[in-house]
C-alpha cells in the first residue's frame, strides 16, 4: 500500500472514529436504564435483538448447526454482555433476526433491531439514518487474480478484461481509475462473487474486482485448487465495518463504544480476528491492527 493511500485511509479512519464515538464517552457508565429508549425497550422485551447474516462467512453466518456465528456475531456478544450487566438480568434473552442488504439499515431505524452484526460499511451517509460503534474490520477494492499472473496493482491490467459487480462501489472506482489513468480496461459484469471467481478461474477474464476481505475469503475457501488465487493491489476504497445501532440514543452509544473500546485495549479484538481468520490463513491487516490501537481509549 503506498504512503498516500495508507495517509488518506488513516485521515478517513481517524474521521469516522470522531463520528463513531459518542460525545458522551466521558460520562460515567450509570446503571439500569437510564434514559436510553434502547435499553428501556430491551428491558420490557427481556430481550436483545441481534440481526446477522446468512451466510457472510466468517463474519456473521448460519452455520450447519443452525447457530448463529462469526467475528462480528462474537464481538456484538461482549455488547449484550454489558447490557446484562447493566440492566442487571443475567438471564437477558438473546433473539436473533436475518438480514440483508436492502432491509438491515431500516430494521436499525425503526427499532426492531438492536443490535446489526454483519459486514456494514460505515458511511457518512449511513449516519443521517443510523448510528454506528467502533471500526472492527477495514476492507475496500482490491483484486482477486491467478497466482502466478504477474498482476500486482490495478495498472497491470491496462488492455485487460476485469470483472465487476454491476453498481457496486467497486466498479465504480475501478471505473474512475480506468478513466483517469486511460487503462483502457474492459469490464465484464458479473451477477455475484462466485461468478466473478469463476470468471478469474476459467480465464475468461484476467481479474475481478471485489471487496478485499470477501475475496480473501473465497480464494482460502473456495478456489478450485487450493493457493491458486491470490488477492493483491493496494485498496482502492476505504471500507470500514461498524456495528448498527438506533439513532439517537448516546447512552446506549456510549455503551456500545466503551465495550468496544476496552476490547480493543485488552487486545481480545485481535484475539477474535485470530479465531475466525486464523484458520484461514488470513493475517490481520497492519491498518486494522492501527485501528484497535487508535480506538483503545482509556477508562
Amino acid at each position: 500500500m503506498s504512503k498516500f493511500v495508507q495517509g488518506l485511509a488513516a485521515t478517513s479512519l481517524l474521521g469516522a472514529l470522531v463520528l463513531a464515538i459518542s460525545p458522551s464517552l466521558a460520562q460515567g457508565a450509570g446503571s439500569g436504564t437510564g434514559t436510553s429508549p434502547i435499553l428501556q425497550r430491551i428491558a420490557e422485551r427481556n430481550a436483545l435483538t441481534i440481526g446477522h447474516r446468512e451466510a457472510s462467512v466468517p463474519y456473521s453466518y448460519i452455520d450447519r448447526e443452525q447457530k448463529v456465528e462469526g467475528y462480528s456475531v462474537d464481538l456484538c456478544l461482549k455488547v449484550v454482555e454489558a447490557v446484562k450487566e447493566r440492566l442487571g438480568k443475567p438471564g437477558l434473552q438473546i433473539n436473533y433476526v436475518p438480514i440483508n442488504t436492502t432491509n438491515r439499515i431500516p430494521l436499525v431505524a425503526n427499532g426492531t433491531i438492536d443490535l446489526e452484526c454483519g459486514t456494514t460499511t460505515n458511511t457518512l451517509a449511513r449516519h443521517e439514518q443510523v448510528a454506528f460503534s467502533p471500526i472492527f474490520y477495514i476492507t475496500g477494492t482490491q483484486l482477486l487474480v491467478k497466482t502466478g499472473s504477474g498482476f500486482k496493482e490495478v495498472e497491470d491490467l491496462a488492455g485487460k478484461r476485469v470483472a465487476v459487480l454491476q453498481g457496486s462501489s467497486n466498479e465504480q472506482s475501478l471505473r474512475a481509475l480506468n478513466d483517469g489513468k486511460k487503462l483502457n480496461i474492459s469490464l465484464v459484469y458479473a451477477k455475484d462473487l462466485g461468478e466473478g471467481a469463476l470468471l478469474v478461474e476459467t480465464d475468461r477474464v484476467d481479474a475481478f474486482a471485489a471487496d478485499g476481505g470477501q475475496i480473501k475469503v473465497y480464494a482460502a475457501t473456495r478456489a478450485q485448487r487450493k493457493g491458486s488465487l491470490s488477492v493483491v493491489g493496494r485498496l482502492l476504497t476505504y471500507d470500514p465495518y461498524s456495528v448498527m445501532i438506533q439513532r439517537g440514543d448516546p447512552e446506549f452509544a456510549q455503551l456500545v463504544s466503551r465495550v468496544f473500546a476496552e476490547t480493543f485495549r485488552a487486545g481480545e479484538a485481535e484475539q477474535l480476528y485470530a479465531k475466525w481468520f486464523g484458520p484461514l490463513g488470513i493475517e490481520i491487516d497492519p491498518i486494522l491492527k492501527a485501528a484497535f490501537e487508535i480506538q483503545a481509549l482509556p477508562r
